[in-house]
């Protein structure tokens, strides 16, 4: 899902979303234009954690470089590039554009022509570290003296059978921002924090007002962000997108589980709670929200909080952030979680291999990024804009680095506070480890049926049907190492 430039690219929601189109940065979630240590462009003394080698050889990498037109990061990683390059100077940093695709990574990989340093989304790391594209970092990291100060539940997907094979950039745990305002001119009570399905369909329909344009709640319901949405509710039943067994893996969504959270689909259609035009993208439902046109919208962590402040200009507090309602009082609250992540290129050569993990890490747990973060805040101050921090970060919130974070938005009026009862009632739930982007566009697809279909419809067949055509077009097709 899309992020707020700068700062936020570097903190972790959770995370624990790409989003969907990859905003959320769905994953859903595309993942971001730049490294979490290109963000600070305007680094302290003494910001490099290590000293710089001397007499090495020659060492050319490339690196995954921004699109044209993120003037912006463009910007700081070319002063990220150059800060390297003085403390490496056998080093040559080269920057080539290449937006990770799940469905072009195999060319990429059999041409030898990815970078050595990529980004990449949570879903994608047993299908990389499977089929041996992407360096295993164990040991690097074992020399790293911050490893021990990245935050686990971050570093999740990318732990496979012991080893590690990713850097966390940033990660996101999906939530519902409900825009209090709407709730209030309709003289309408908020649900709990605590919330269930039933509070979320009862308030949708409470504050529903077609005649001003105003859904009461709105999910996202095309590409990949409609099955990514839809999966919160999925995993909140019970229910898991994929099992994997015998090297085999297999549909499990078409359960009872499935049939469950559709039904609640419908159960919104049926409530004509949801936007006429029900065809959103990431950008699109997030817009949608900005402008007051929704109660509700669902994404990952605090992404719609921030444009809804800084850029849809309501009043930070007339926004709050709640978790993924339970199915029943008492029950968890568990959101998709996913993310973005630096890998290497495995087809690299052992000292590119290197070069390119000391480029990635080169500036996290410095001074640097707080100043940044600290300017940044000072920054939106001055243009009446808000902070809005994530909800958990690369780093250990009890690490001495994390203390030191806290203490900078401590210091500053303009930082959105979450309730303290939030981070209690989340339960994060990683992304399926086995083409998670194709199910995602597939649930999408009968989603779309259910939000067109007129009168009953066979919900069970939908999910029987998709299941079928997923297992043969794509999990029969996996191949577990």
């Amino acid at each position: 899902m899309k992020k707020s430039f700068l700062i936020s690219m570097l903190a972790l929601v959770i995370v624990l979303a790409g989003c969907g189109s990859n905003k959320n940065s769905t994953n859903n979630v595309q993942p971001s234009d730049s490294s979490p240590s290109a963000q600070a462009s305007n680094p302290s003394e003494g910001a490099t954690t290590e000293p710089a080698p001397t007499n090495k050889d020659p060492i050319s990498i490339e690196v995954y470089a921004p699109a044209a037109d993120k003037t912006q990061e463009i910007k700081a990683l070319d002063e990220k590039i150059k800060r390297f390059t003085a403390k490496y100077p056998n080093i040559s940093v080269t920057q080539k554009l290449w937006k990770y695709e799940n469905t072009g990574i195999a060319i990429k990989m059999a041409s030898n022509s990815a970078q050595t340093e990529f980004t990449t989304w949570a879903t994608e790391g047993k299908l990389l570290s499977g089929k041996k594209w992407i360096a295993d970092l164990t040991e690097q990291l074992a020399k790293w003296p911050y490893a021990k100060d990245l935050n686990s539940v971050a570093l999740a997907p990318f732990l496979i059978e012991g080893k590690t094979y990713g850097i966390p950039i940033d990660a996101y745990s999906m939530t519902i921002t409900i825009n209090k305002k709407i709730f209030r001119d309709k003289g309408v009570p908020l649900p709990p924090l605590d919330w269930t399905w039933d509070d979320l369909l009862s308030a949708a329909k409470a504050v529903n007002d077609p005649a001003k344009g105003i859904a009461g709640f709105v999910p996202m319901g095309v590409n990949t962000e409609g099955g990514w949405n839809w999966t919160n509710f999925l995993y909140s039943a019970g229910g898991d997108i994929e099992t994997v067994a015998d090297g085999k893996v297999t549909a499990a969504f078409n359960s009872e589980a499935g049939l469950t959270a559709l039904k609640f689909y419908k159960d919104l259609k049926d409530a004509n709670v949801i936007p006429k035009n029900w065809a959103l993208g990431y950008g699109e439902a997030l817009a949608l929200f900005n402008q007051g046109r929704g109660a509700m919208v669902m994404c990952g962590a605090a992404n719609a909080l921030d444009g809804a402040i800084n850029q849809g200009g309501i009043d930070k507090d007339d926004v709050v952030l709640y978790p993924i309602p339970s199915l029943t009082k008492g029950g968890k609250h568990i959101g998709v979680a996913g993310g973005n992540y630096k890998v290497i290129n495995a087809l690299a050569k052992p000292e590119q291999q290197q070069a390119a993990f000391d480029f990635v890490v080169d500036e996290y747990f410095t001074d640097a990024y707080l100043d940044a973060v600290d300017a940044q805040i000072t920054s939106q101050k001055t243009e009446n804009k808000i902070y809005v921090p994530q909800l958990i970060n690369y780093w250990n919130d009890s690490s001495e680095y994390g203390k030191k974070y806290e203490e900078i938005l401590a210091k500053h009026e303009n930082v959105y506070k979450f309730s303290p009862e939030l981070s209690t009632l989340l339960v994060p739930k990683l992304e399926a480890s086995y083409e998670t982007q194709a199910f995602y566009l597939e649930m999408s697809n009968v989603i779309q049926k259910v939000f067109t279909s007129k009168g009953d419809i066979d919900l069970k067949k939908l999910l029987d049907d998709a299941a079928e055509k997923l297992q043969k077009a794509t999990f029969d097709k996996v191949k577990i190492l």
